[in-house]
C-alpha cells in the first residue's frame, strides 16, 4: 500500500482536524499517513513518500500559514523535483475572502505542479461559510484522489 506524507498548514486547528480524518481514512484503506503541522524538505525528502497531500488553511490576504511558510519557501528555494509524484491539495478558506479565497491551496498546487508533481485530481476549496463539517468535505474528494493518485 502507499505512504503518504501530509503536510498541514493550521491557523485555528481546524486544517490540522482535516488532515488527521484524512490519515485515518487512508490509513483504513490499509495505506501508511504521516501527519506534520512543521513540515519541511528533509520530512519530504527522507521518507519514501508515495504521494503528497497538502491540508492548509488561507490566513491573512490569501497567505500560507506560518507554520506552513517555510516549507513552501523551500519547495521554491531547494526545488526538490517531484518527479510525477502525486499530490493533492485541500484548502479551507473563507469565500467571504472574495479575491483571496483558498489562495494557499493554490499556491501550494501551483508549486507542486513546478516541480512536476501530478495531480490525478483538482485541488478542493472548502468554505467555511458553507459547511459546517469541513473533514466530511475533504473526506468525499479523498475517496476520488485515493483512487487516482494511490
Amino acid at each position: 500500500m502507499a505512504r503518504v506524507y501530509i503536510p498541514v498548514g493550521t491557523v485555528s486547528g481546524t486544517a490540522k482536524a482535516v488532515a488527521e480524518a484524512c490519515a485515518a481514512a487512508l490509513r483504513t484503506e490499509g495505506h501508511q499517513a504521516q501527519v506534520d503541522t512543521e513540515a519541511s524538505i528533509g520530512a519530504l525528502n527522507s521518507g519514501d513518500w508515495d504521494a503528497v497531500l497538502v491540508v492548509t488553511a488561507t490566513t491573512g490576504r490569501g497567505d500560507i500559514p506560518s507554520n506552513l511558510s517555510p516549507f513552501y519557501i523551500a519547495l521554491e528555494e531547494q526545488a526538490p523535483g517531484q518527479n510525477g509524484r502525486p499530490f493533492g491539495v485541500i484548502c479551507l478558506g473563507d469565500s467571504s475572502y472574495d479575491m483571496t479565497f483558498c489562495q494557499a491551496g493554490a499556491l501550494m498546487e501551483a508549486r507542486f505542479i513546478e516541480l512536476q508533481g501530478k495531480a490525478p485530481v483538482p485541488r478542493v476549496t472548502i468554505d467555511a461559510t458553507e459547511t459546517q463539517t469541513p473533514d466530511d468535505d475533504a473526506l468525499f474528494w479523498l475517496k476520488e484522489w485515493m483512487e487516482e493518485a494511490l
